[in-house]
């Protein structure tokens, strides 16, 4: 069955942006249904019995408020944001009276993200993307269910990935559905705070705020601004550790500078669980690894010098890591390791992403999608210029969950252009290409080099 959707011009004069849509005005029945389903598929997976690598090292600085130990030590605050230790904080709290409880909280508390994401703020920028039209229920149980299958793997652990990407999609549903001045400030702020919990969100978030200006004119400002109010809490701490004034943990050009020299010429990179071996897992690009191993890249601008001295092979590169981010298994975010890697969520993962992009870009509010699009693309940069995790293709793949209940939104007949799907098809196509090109050359479990990776 089609479903009719009438456009709104959002260039005409007369026409105002749709303010921002509470909870309350979504189908309360069907977000209920939805939101509860997410909560208890969440809490019927089993935690782990014991966090490890960067999941163990959040949850022991969430730990540490609560104990005598030191959450800058022991939460590594001086690499990661001063807000981390506080995002799991209720979970370690109930694990400092009750042992074993903080891994079932961990769970709970995901779920409740989990279910917030897919009932609430997706469908939600369904909406502003439409012109401020409800969704269907039929809207809620697509965003719903496509965001278990891409989330449901995260809900054990204390990672930061599911708190940055619910704040994240929470900046795109305030700034693209609202003109009202405290929304786009809220979402300024929002969006700081994200950038607190994972940097790597810094070029979407960027393209958000443009489009905010873009959207709403000298109003759409107070979305930087209030990134800077959400940025604050690391200023205030930075500065009372005697460090430089800045936004930014003390220790973020150094971890960029190390990062950059690993996005020169490595693919992909997994940590793998499990194992009584190394936790390393580095997919690698020989061709790359030969250019650069006589000039080892030690920071962002060398890094941008390697690419544009080295084409056309660091465009195939940078191509291979977009489609090698969204190779997902049913381990993601965590690997087994090359060897035995299963990549169940490959398939799944493009066909949303494709499809979603181009549900982004025919949104009936053609403004508001093409500021999605560009989030989507200030990612994929973001993807092509970092040493790459599995997991940072999230926000990527999330976006594409709005674009599929978008296209299910849009009249059958449009969706048969054969143009469309011959379009659709070969992008898929090119993304799996490229995935299974860039996955080639796994060097062994363990630290690497690019000088290792060019024997390869």
């Amino acid at each position: 069955m089609s479903v009719s959707v009438t456009a709104v011009d959002a260039t005409s004069p007369r026409s105002t942006p749709p303010a921002i849509v509470p909870p309350a005005r979504l189908p309360r029945r069907a977000t209920l249904l939805a939101g509860a389903a997410l909560l208890l598929l969440s809490l019927v997976r089993r935690p782990p019995r014991e966090f490890v690598y960067d999941a163990a090292r959040y949850w022991l600085g969430s730990l540490a408020l609560f104990t005598r130990e030191s959450a800058v030590a022991w939460g590594d605050l001086d690499l990661r944001g001063v807000l981390t230790p506080f995002v799991y904080a209720p979970p370690a709290l109930a694990e400092r009276f009750v042992h074993g409880s903080g891994r079932w909280l961990v769970l709970a508390e995901n779920g409740m993200m989990i279910a917030v994401i897919g009932a609430v703020v997706l469908p939600g920028i369904v909406r502003a993307a439409t012109g401020g039209r409800a969704p269907a229920p039929l809207t809620v149980w697509v965003c719903a269910g496509l965001t278990w299958m891409v989330l449901g793997g995260f809900a054990p652990y204390p990672l930061m990935d599911v708190p940055a990407a619910l704040l994240f999609v929470t900046v795109l549903w305030l700034a693209a559905g609202s003109a009202r001045w405290w929304a786009l400030l809220a979402a300024g702020v929002a969006a700081g705070v994200t950038l607190n919990l994972r940097p790597a969100y810094l070029l979407a978030i960027g393209a958000v705020a443009a489009g905010a200006v873009a959207l709403h004119r000298f109003r759409g400002l107070l979305v930087p601004a209030g990134a800077v109010v959400g940025a604050l809490p690391q200023a205030v701490f930075n500065l009372s550790r005697g460090a430089a004034p800045g936004l930014a943990p003390p220790g973020t050009s150094g971890l960029a500078g190390f990062q950059a020299g690993y996005a020169a010429y490595a693919v992909r990179y997994d940590t793998i669980t499990g194992s009584a071996g190394a936790p390393q897992q580095f997919y690698c690009d020989p061709a790359m690894a030969r250019a650069v191993a006589g000039r080892p890249v030690t920071s962002v601008g060398g890094l941008a010098e390697a690419l544009l001295t080295n084409l056309p092979e660091s465009a195939l590169f940078l191509l291979k890591k977009i489609g090698a981010a969204l190779a997902w298994s049913a381990e993601t975010p965590y690997s087994v390791g090359a060897a035995a890697e299963r990549y169940d969520l490959t398939l799944p993962i493009v066909l949303i992403t494709v499809a979603g992009g181009f549900g982004l870009v025919l949104a009936p509010r053609r403004r508001v999608g093409l500021v999605l699009a560009g989030a989507g693309s200030a990612v994929c940069l973001s993807l092509m210029t970092s040493a790459t995790e599995t997991r940072f293709a999230l926000p990527l793949v999330l976006l594409g969950i709005a674009g599929c209940a978008l296209l299910a939104r849009l009249p059958a007949a449009r969706l048969r252009s054969p143009r469309l799907l011959a379009g659709a098809a070969a992008a898929v196509l090119l993304v799996l290409a490229f995935a299974v090109w860039g996955l080639a050359a796994p060097l062994p479990p363990g630290p690497s080099t690019a000088v290792h990776c060019a024997t390869r």
